[in-house]
């Protein structure tokens, strides 16, 4: 259902700085051999179920939904949440540091797409005079295009590309709880040096220009070929992934940690970079002890991105958890004895000199409800009646209600006989169906 990752890599939370196992899987148009159309930066994460009963991102829904979601032209990314195959830690009782590792990747995948770019026009075209000068026309109407746009707020929004997030069961649960992705975003927008969040930002752009110079010096050598008359090479070519750098012989594990630690070099060349453009860019005069001007770095954050990709979020989740088992999983329910235990708190005389607090409206802390972004942007799930961790009464009523909101953009599939394992081979093919429904419907909204 999924071919092997372009690249596997590792990632820290941002909850506590473990590495998180991750896969990117690249849709045809990326790949150097392809006539496909042109990637629009379309991309997607889909999150695993429930670690300790064996979730991971090899779950075969996981894989199901990340199939369909790459065939319609996503750039795709898996991940295992801390605890699960080969990521760090365990896993939490609240599902807040499970959070930090969905914002992890989403920091991630973001920056990556921002900047993977392998094909530019005046590389990837440059064949008969009459080709380049069509080419240049084309050029022309799309950024006549884009500043039209630019003009125009709602139809920048719609034409932007589309950030996919998504789980299964577990995954979903997660993905429910995030916050709105501009929120997410502003966490990478000038992260301090050495921190987890600056760590992901260059990370992607490392990983993002070592693809950009792999695959475009591979389609330059398809094309020279072709134009040659040359017979194509046989075995064909493979894009990505550690398996294409090292020999397959050597034990994955092996392979894992050298391309960690080529990572490793290429982020800290980065960073002084970024340190020695910060000192050239922006000093600050100060005045030593003895009377005499001393230079310091005036930040030891990283820049914001000038022109930073805009995304347009969507959500799908997968026999998302409602009931009873979402509360215990998260351990959110409340018991009778902390309920009397916090009565009784409350109930205790007040300090001498101390007038008891009475909360106000005004200093109760306003919470943002995280379905709200289901209701506001496009949003899928899809659910069997006869799930045994969700009952299907449940998930009817929570689906109407969020379908009946004003404006609602979500929406809901019941599928007969599916269970929470989507075991069936007719079901299975039903989930694929509505996820490529979904996606295509996103993709003509662009």
């Amino acid at each position: 259902m999924l071919p092997e990752p372009n690249i596997t890599f590792t990632v820290p939370s941002l909850h506590d700085a473990i590495d998180i196992d991750c896969r990117v899987y690249h849709p045809e148009s990326l790949a150097p051999t392809s006539d496909a159309a042109e990637w629009k930066k379309h991309a997607a994460v889909f999150a695993h179920p429930y670690a300790p009963l064996g979730g991971s991102f090899d779950d075969p829904v996981v894989g199901i939904v990340a199939g369909a979601l790459l065939r319609m032209g996503f750039l795709v990314a898996t991940f295992n949440f801390r605890g699960a195959h080969g990521s760090a830690g365990k896993t939490s009782w609240t599902g807040k540091a499970e959070q930090a590792d969905y914002k992890s990747v989403i920091g991630f995948v973001t920056h990556y797409v921002h900047c993977l770019d392998p094909y530019p026009p005046h590389v990837t075209l440059r064949r008969s005079h009459s080709e380049v000068r069509e080419n240049e026309v084309e050029l022309q109407g799309k950024v006549a295009a884009k500043i039209q746009l630019e003009t125009d707020p709602l139809s920048a929004a719609n034409t932007r590309p589309v950030l996919l997030m998504g789980g299964y069961s577990y995954g979903s649960m997660i993905t429910a709880q995030l916050p709105e992705i501009e929120p997410v975003l502003a966490l990478f927008e000038a992260p301090e040096n050495g921190t987890p969040a600056a760590e992901i930002r260059l990370r992607a752009e490392h990983l993002a220009e070592k693809q950009n110079t792999t695959l475009a010096g591979l389609r330059a050598a398809f094309v020279d070929r072709q134009h040659a008359g040359s017979p194509r090479r046989a075995g064909g070519l493979r894009v990505g992934g550690i398996e294409d750098i090292h020999r397959p012989h050597e034990p994955r594990r092996s392979l894992s940690v050298e391309l960690q630690e080529t990572i490793r070099h290429g982020i800290e060349e980065l960073m002084a970079k970024t340190k020695k453009g910060h000192k050239t860019s922006q000093p600050t005069e100060l005045r030593g002890g003895d009377g005499s001007d001393v230079t310091r770095d005036a930040t030891d954050h990283l820049p914001p991105i000038l022109g930073r990709t805009r995304y347009r979020p969507a959500y799908l989740l997968v026999s998302p958890l409602q009931g009873i088992v979402t509360n215990f999983i998260t351990m959110s329910i409340p018991t009778p004895i902390s309920s009397l235990a916090r009565k009784a708190w409350n109930r205790l005389p007040a300090k001498p000199g101390k007038k008891p607090s009475t909360p106000t409206a005004a200093s109760k802390p306003v919470v943002d409800n995280p379905e709200n972004k289901l209701v506001q942007n496009d949003t899928l799930v899809v659910y069997g009646d006869n799930d045994v961790f969700s009952p299907v009464r449940k998930l009817r009523a929570w689906t109407a209600r969020l379908q009946a909101a004003p404006n609602s953009k979500f929406r809901g599939v019941e599928v007969s006989t599916a269970t929470h394992f989507w075991a069936q081979s007719k079901v299975t093919h039903t989930l694929r169906d509505a996820v490529m429904v979904f996606a295509e419907h996103l993709l003509a909204e662009t």
